[in-house]
């Protein structure tokens, strides 16, 4: 009876622990992404930091040096996708009446083969037309209006990780002095698989979107795809979504195309 007592203890102490855990990361997610990504910028930066500290004495310049030849590239590609999509899909307003039409030919088409009336699928065309392309536009609009926001945060992560890499050191130290001499080797062991894992995943990542958007892109041009690397770099950085990612950056230029062509085919 008493270890009964005991373990529904512990399970509750569990569930409450858990609960609050998983409360705190819900309340403070706004600063814990920014350190996620900081973690691993700098576990990423932090051979090339030391590669120029081989030459460059001074900590601080050697991560600044480090930044402008890693980070800076990406952060103009990113600086790109984000002016280029602004230019891309402020122009669907404008093309409501090419969808109606091509929705129109569609419904057509279902009328003619389920004998349906075609006064009721035209009237239902025009009411909703606005409502199928207002919402991902929205949508969209919305999300390219916060970009104080993503650069704010972009911010803050490039200054977490320059204070990570200055005082890496100390980082180690400290958690190393947390556990007892005969497990520090081990935890060493543990910094150095991480840093070398992490480096070689963000390194793979960086393989296949360039991959996927050379070959996306690539067979969007031969097809006559307005943008179609824009599109096909834009398939390959998705694909970092498990699953679904790619998927959804061939479906957009697909809708794209849809929408601003003449022709339904």
């Amino acid at each position: 009876m008493k270890n009964a007592g005991i373990s529904l203890k512990n399970i509750f102490y569990f569930l409450g622990v858990t609960t609050l855990v998983v409360w705190i990361v819900i309340a403070a997610k706004v600063i814990l992404i920014p350190v996620m990504f900081s973690i691993l910028l700098a576990l990423f930066l932090n051979p090339i930091v030391n590669f120029f500290e081989r030459f460059i004495r001074n900590k601080i310049l050697a991560i600044l040096v480090s930044y402008l030849t890693a980070v800076i590239p990406f952060l103009l590609i990113i600086g790109f996708f984000f002016n280029q999509s602004r230019v891309l899909f402020n122009s669907l307003p404008s093309s409501k009446d090419k969808l109606r039409e091509k929705m129109t030919l569609v419904m057509d088409w279902i009328d003619q083969r389920l004998k349906l009336d075609a006064e009721t699928t035209s009237k239902w065309v025009d009411e909703n037309v606005a409502s199928i392309i207002d919402v991902p536009v929205e949508f969209i609009q919305d999300s390219l209006a916060s970009t104080t926001t993503v650069m704010a945060h972009i911010v803050l992560i490039i200054l977490l990780t320059y204070f990570m890499l200055l005082y890496r050191v100390a980082f180690k130290n400290f958690f190393l002095a947390q556990v007892g001499p005969e497990q520090r080797k081990s935890l060493e062991t543990l910094f150095i698989k991480i840093q070398f894992l992490t480096k070689r995943y963000l390194m793979g990542q960086g393989i296949v979107i360039l991959i996927l958007g050379i070959l996306i892109g690539s067979g969007l041009w031969i097809i006559g795809v307005p943008y179609p690397y824009f599109w096909g770099f834009l398939a390959g950085f998705l694909e970092i979504i498990p699953y679904v990612g790619t998927t959804i950056g061939v479906v957009l230029p697909f809708s794209y195309m849809l929408i601003l062509s003449d022709t339904l085919w």
